[in-house]
């Protein structure tokens, strides 16, 4: 089966607005890898509302996004794709495996589904995917100029060393109307490695204290650039 990104040769046509997914309900989780005791509180998935564009047999990974809360202390958002079980309402539009990676199957709509069991219940969020063949009409980055860069999620704050975020670099279409994931053609850069790494794939690492910005940089098929920052900060009593 074909594999394929949202980057610049895929054929992939997101309607997606960036920023804050569809959360059915909520619920507090015991939090993990962090000395203070932080709770799940909230769950996003990316691409987040909207419809993502995918042809039959072609992938697009999904990512799921909890956010995390301890009373006094600023929330965190953490990566936990592979903490959630994903589900599709309409196998026979679009699977999605364990991982949320989702495959076109067949021409139609359906919903993409990450939970996660909670203290109190169950958290979900819920993306939609639009299956066509032979293919989504009228648009393909590889041709397309970028609007603007954008990471997600955004500013971060790290409470220990050695945690770790998975970043997606989002570039906008157009008017704002169509999006695509460039996380793996961007450049990724960390103003200062003492605080914060960053791999090419967009895999932010704790070092150590301080204050660090991230930088995206994608290059479109026109020649123009576009980038996007933001920044890390790590206390100066994480260990």
């Amino acid at each position: 089966m074909k594999t394929q990104s949202f980057g610049p040769s895929a054929l992939v046509s997101p309607r997606v607005l960036l920023g804050v997914g569809l959360v059915l309900s909520l619920s507090l989780f015991g939090g993990t890898g962090c000395s203070l005791s932080y709770s799940l509180t909230g769950l996003t998935v990316e691409p987040a509302t909207g419809d993502t564009c995918l042809i039959p047999g072609v992938s697009a990974q999904f990512k799921a996004y909890g956010t995390y809360t301890e009373g006094g202390h600023t929330s965190e958002t953490r990566d936990i794709t592979d903490q959630v079980t994903w589900s599709a309402t309409i196998p026979a539009v679009a699977t999605v495996n364990s991982s949320g990676l989702v495959t076109g199957a067949g021409d139609g709509t359906t919903s993409i589904l990450a939970e996660t069991a909670a203290e109190f219940g169950t958290v979900t969020a819920v993306s939609n995917v639009v299956v066509e063949s032979p293919g989504c009409t009228g648009f393909s980055p590889a041709i397309a100029k970028p609007f603007s860069l954008s990471i997600i999620p955004g500013n971060q704050n790290l409470t220990a060393v050695g945690q770790s975020a998975r970043l997606l670099a989002i570039a906008t279409y157009g008017a704002g109307e169509r999006t695509a994931d460039l996380s793996r053609q961007a450049t990724w850069e960390s103003s200062d490695a003492k605080v914060a790494t960053i791999d090419a794939s967009g895999l932010l690492v704790a070092v150590g204290p301080g204050d660090a910005v991230i930088t995206a940089t994608a290059k479109a098929a026109s020649g123009e650039v576009v980038s996007a920052r933001q920044t890390v900060h790590l206390p100066a009593n994480s260990q």
